[in-house]
């Protein structure tokens, strides 16, 4: 299995200037260079929402089935870093997986 990443390094002694590195690799000098991973590989979601009711006053359970990636353009690689480096897969599949469901719970509600 490839573990796809996204490194993103620098940051050191003051300097702002930060590379990003996407399947490859880069020099870091330990203890100086701060370097922090977030996977791009696919996440398989299952969003569920029990007892929603609808415009129409009708309850439902809704249970689906979402793949989600961070994509590798530099402006969404840039914004899914801000939102995500530094926390684990579990983390970022939780976060997602609120925001699924709370679209979910919207479009059943109209």
């Amino acid at each position: 299995m490839t573990v796809i990443e996204k490194v993103s390094t620098g940051g050191c002694f003051g300097f702002t200037q930060k590379r990003t590195i996407v399947g490859g690799y880069a020099w870091a000098w330990w203890l100086v260079t701060d370097v922090q991973r977030i996977s791009l590989e696919v996440m398989t979601l299952n969003p569920m929402c029990e007892y929603v009711e609808t415009a129409q006053g009708v309850p439902l359970t809704v249970t689906g089935v979402a793949q989600c990636k961070i994509m590798n353009e530099d402006e969404l690689l840039t914004t899914a870093c801000e939102q995500f480096l530094g926390k684990t897969v579990k983390e970022i599949k939780m976060t997602v997986l609120q925001t699924l469901e709370g679209h979910l719970r919207a479009i059943l509600g109209e």
